[in-house]
């Protein structure tokens, strides 16, 4: 726990009784400062802030930019020393010296526009703020909700920890999704201004371009060709780099493109940025598209006359020294530039960098992939539309954005390619295995299982993380259980009746926060109250099944996960129509489906007869109740296990004042050592298994356990065994 000077505080509390009546104030029985990385996270990104520096003096607690890089900048803690106009100088907590290369003795000068001014110091005002916000006139609920919080058994998401009753206009939900762009310059420029304003203010989006014409198509109104999705979908991705978020954050976007789009190759081919691997595709693959796009992202760059006697005195001086000199990889390198006469770099290596990109898989290419058949890539045949088809196209086209059922609508479709659908797939894994991306997203399954279907909705895209498939416009707000602390350590069980208690809570709490954020699209308005969707997801999954005792993905793991998510699950949705009972169904269950329809969605289907039978007499508060999403910042600075993930590593590095790197043990293992002595010198028992030392299998089976009790999706990585080849991926 950190000790704050009483001079420090006590200026605080008069700073914020004066010019901030949002802000609680410090109490004695604060004491929740969290240590490390986790202190500087829950400063850094969820405690208010003097944004107008109004209080801003000697002795404050300040954060501020320590390095100063243009992609990654490192910030750190430390107390000002004097402030002389705009200039700030400020000693640096210790183990943040080592990070600024301009420090002297541990004193850096900054301007005050790279300097922030905490106003809550302690996790309990911020636990208080939310409390207090999301009770709203629930008054006798803010006991609850600030014991959970504070307790660090429910997690609200960051966006809820800084928004709730923050005074600003901030979004509290993280996942956003955006309709079909309309395909018109006009239809660009809207989505793109959408896009924009939901990320200044927190949220991240996702967008599916299927709906935009492929490269070359006719622009007829300006008597052009159109310069193709990718292009227009890369202009979109910019917006990230470019919008400041209400915080301290960079915005976040998905973006998706159809399997069957013309441009698809284009699409999973725009982020590789390893140019051995676009040779290799050029050598290897027949398909000259393929070929063709992998030839426009490299560009080459002739060897200097310094360059070229350099290899060649490589290659001479270890043949005199009897091939001992330099290392394989040395050699090679060298013997290749000097054959290209060249070397290779990739075009544009900034290309789509501000989207995380998927593929929208449907059934009819995993057919084609799995029986080795062709797959034909088309769009509407826009360019050979009478005037009245191309105004039904212009009227209609965004709201289907699927070329099946456009094509089932009478219109005609062009093939632009056909295409052997494992090589596309192919393409897909080796893209995938050197570049980590495109993701793959299954939007007909999702379209299957939703409980959108109960009220006539369909999934068009998911949120940067792809933990939550969305209709248009749709919204969702996220909060996590943190099992770590449903545990009952003494017998290494798991306390249902706390875990029952803590799922209640945070369900009406989440429920509350639609009523209580700040809306500024009204599409997004109409979703978030029509659907009243909710995301609550778990952390500290690792956690509990170490204090359990049982190692992550091993059969008795899955027999355990399955359990405590079946019981996360229905007790989520009993506890919803309770709500139900109370404050009514969320809205568009009567006003755009019904009760029998939203029960023979496929994951309703799946839940117990009773809670069937009492959504069709009761109704249902939230459409959809249940996901699980990454939680790295939170569950960083809480200190347990992300997300389901299992924890990367036991031990990681810090940098101390002298710029060492110290070793420093996972939260986990001093508290396991604390309980049991014998393991508090790193002889740990062997269900401390890292991520790394998991097999693929191990990942997914915990994965897909878990998918039959969430309602929405799963955000999970899966790391792979060193030598993991491209023909084991998928």
């Amino acid at each position: 726990m950190i000790i704050y000077p009483n001079n420090q505080i006590k200026k605080l509390n008069k700073d914020i009784r004066k010019n901030f009546p949002h802000v609680f104030q410090i109490t004695k029985e604060m004491n929740m400062t969290f240590d490390g990385v986790s202190r500087l996270v829950m400063l850094d990104r969820y405690t208010q802030k003097d944004i107008n520096q109004k209080t801003i003096g000697k002795g404050d607690l300040v954060i501020c930019v320590v390095k100063d890089d243009p992609k990654f900048p490192s910030r750190g803690l430390g107390c000002i020393t004097e402030i002389n106009g705009y200039d700030v100088s400020i000693k640096l907590e210790n183990e943040f010296v080592a990070l600024a290369i301009d420090h002297k003795d541990g004193v850096i000068t900054r301007k005050l526009s790279q300097v922030d001014k905490p106003l809550e110091l302690f996790f309990e005002q911020i636990a208080e703020r939310v409390a207090t916000n999301l009770a709203g006139e629930e008054t006798e609920f803010f006991d609850i909700f600030y014991e959970e919080i504070s307790s660090l058994n429910i997690i609200p998401a960051g966006r809820v920890l800084f928004g709730a009753g923050s005074d600003s206009k901030v979004t509290y939900f993280n996942c956003f999704v955006m309709p079909f762009i309309h395909d018109s310059r006009g239809g660009i420029s809207k989505h793109r201004e959408h896009v924009m304003e939901i990320m200044s203010r927190g949220g991240g989006v996702g967008t599916n371009g299927s709906t935009l014409r492929p490269k070359n198509s006719l622009a007829k109104g300006v008597n052009g060709k159109s310069s193709g999705a990718v292009s227009w979908l890369n202009d979109l991705s910019s917006l990230t780099n470019l919008v400041e978020q209400g915080g301290s954050r960079r915005g976040a976007q998905m973006i998706m493109l159809a399997d069957w789009h013309p441009d698809i190759i284009e699409f999973i081919i725009s982020k590789m940025q390893n140019p051995r691997i676009l040779q290799f595709l050029i050598d290897s693959i027949d398909d000259e598209d393929i070929i063709n796009q992998a030839k426009s992202k490299l560009k080459f760059i002739p060897l200097k006359d310094s360059e070229r006697d350099m290899y060649s005195t490589i290659i001479e001086f270890d043949k005199q020294n009897q091939n001992q000199s330099f290392s394989k990889d040395i050699l090679d390198e060298a013997e290749m530039l000097l054959a290209q006469g060249g070397r290779y770099e990739v075009q544009s290596p900034e290309f789509l960098t501000g989207a995380n990109i998927s593929i929208a898989l449907t059934e009819e290419f995993m057919h084609a992939v799995e029986n080795d058949l062709e797959y034909d890539l088309r769009f509407p045949d826009v360019d050979n539309y009478t005037g009245e088809q191309k105004q039904r196209y212009d009227d209609e086209w965004q709201d289907c954005g699927d070329v099946r059922e456009w094509e089932k609508l009478g219109f005609s479709i062009k093939t632009y390619k056909t295409s052997r659908a494992k090589d596309l797939w192919n393409l897909v894994k080796i893209c995938a295995t050197y570049a980590a991306e495109p993701g793959i997203f299954f939007l007909d399954n999702a379209n299957q299982m939703t409980n959108a279907t109960g009220y006539g909705q369909k999934v068009v895209c998911t949120n940067p993380c792809g933990e939550q498939p969305l209709a248009p416009y749709s919204v969702c707000n996220l909060a996590a259980i943190n099992l770590a602390n449903m545990v009952n350590i003494e017998s290494g069980t798991i306390d249902y009746e706390k875990l029952g208690k803590t799922i209640k809570a945070s369900i009406r709490l989440q429920d509350n926060v639609i009523d209580r954020t700040t809306y500024f699209l009204d599409e997004n308005k109409e979703q978030a109250l029509g659907e009243r969707r909710i995301g609550m997801g778990v952390m500290g999954l690792h956690d509990l099944l170490i204090w359990c005792g049982v190692k992550y993905g091993s059969d008795e793991s899955l027999k355990l996960i399955d359990e405590l998510f079946k019981f996360i699950s229905t007790t989520a949705y009993r506890t919803s129509i309770e709500l139900a009972k109370e404050k009514g169904s969320f809205p568009f269950l009567d006003e755009r489906g019904s009760r029998e329809q939203l029960i023979q969605s496929g994951f309703i289907q799946t839940l117990p007869k009773d809670i069937q039978d009492d959504i069709l007499e009761h109704g249902i508060r939230n459409s959809h109740l249940l996901t699980i999403a990454p939680t790295g910042s939170t569950g960083t600075m809480v200190g347990v296990s992300t997300g389901l993930e299992p924890y990367f590593a036991f031990k990681y590095y810090r940098s101390g004042r002298l710029g060492k790197h110290i070793e420093v043990d996972a939260p986990i293992v001093e508290q396991f050592g604390a309980v049991y002595p014998q393991f508090s010198h790193g002889n740990l028992p062997e269900y401390f298994v890292s991520a790394n030392e998991l097999t693929a299998e191990e990942h997914a089976n915990v994965q897909c356990t878990i998918q039959r009790w969430v309602d929405s999706s799963i955000s999970k990585t899966v790391n792979p065994p060193k030598g993991t080849r491209v023909t084991n991926v998928a």
